[in-house]
């Protein structure tokens, strides 16, 4: 049987720090290892969107009622998972945001969607000097009641070597927002936008091939690029 890598250095390799070797060369050949790397990636960007400890609110009485009712219920036995990496999402989340429960503050994380509107859009092509995976991809910013989105729309692209990671570019001054990765397989993928980006200067979208190496700086393989326009 195939010995997958354990959800502790998955969440590690999310976050960036190193993990054994052999972690690392697993994951570069096994799919779902790399597509389960992929959402931590994502959990990790939202994360670290979120502004952190001091954007939480204390959160009214009825949450903590709510809690300790549930904790007062009758536990329910659950069948065991083979692989429980899912616990290992909000821990990530919370390390990315550098969040700790306590002192009276909470992040309640709803299922709402968000009314998005379209304000740029990019279409994505290969570099001239970088490798061409074939088909093609279309960016757009959004702005939504709680920030901004850019949202990725490919078809027909072929695998990365790695993953593909999405960067907001800043042409003028090389600078690089990293959005999140996109997982094996998916066609669309929508990143929050971090507060405070100067989007007249980062308006442009990157989409790179990163190898499984838990070096979270761009790989300076881009596969697609492209320029918002309004």
């Amino acid at each position: 049987m195939q010995q997958h890598c354990d959800a502790e250095d998955l969440a590690l390799l999310a976050l960036g720090e190193p993990v054994d070797a052999s972690c690392q060369e697993h994951v570069a050949t096994c799919s779902e290892c790399s597509a389960e790397l992929a959402e931590l990636r994502q959990v990790v960007n939202a994360g670290r969107a979120s502004g952190g400890p001091d954007s939480l609110q204390t959160p009214p009485p009825r949450v903590w009622d709510a809690i300790s009712d549930q904790l007062a219920s009758e536990p329910v036995p659950l069948q065991p998972r083979q692989r429980p990496q899912r616990r290992w999402a909000g821990l990530v989340a919370a390390a990315a945001a550098g969040i700790l429960i306590g002192g009276g503050a909470v992040a309640v994380i709803t299922g709402q969607d968000t009314p998005e509107t379209v304000v740029a859009s990019a279409q994505l092509t290969p570099m001239p000097d970088g490798p061409d995976r074939g088909g093609s991809a279309e960016a757009t910013l959004n702005r939504t009641d709680s920030g901004y989105t850019v949202t990725v729309k490919a078809s027909g692209v072929a695998g990365p070597e790695g993953f593909y990671e999405v960067w907001l570019l800043d042409p003028e001054n090389s600078g690089l927002i990293a959005l999140g990765s996109i997982a094996a397989g998916e066609q669309q993928a929508t990143f929050p936008v971090p507060d405070g980006v100067d989007l007249d200067a980062f308006n442009a979208v990157d989409v790179s091939d990163e190898p499984l190496d838990g070096d979270p700086t761009h790989s300076t393989v881009t596969v697609l690029r492209g320029t918002l326009e309004t």
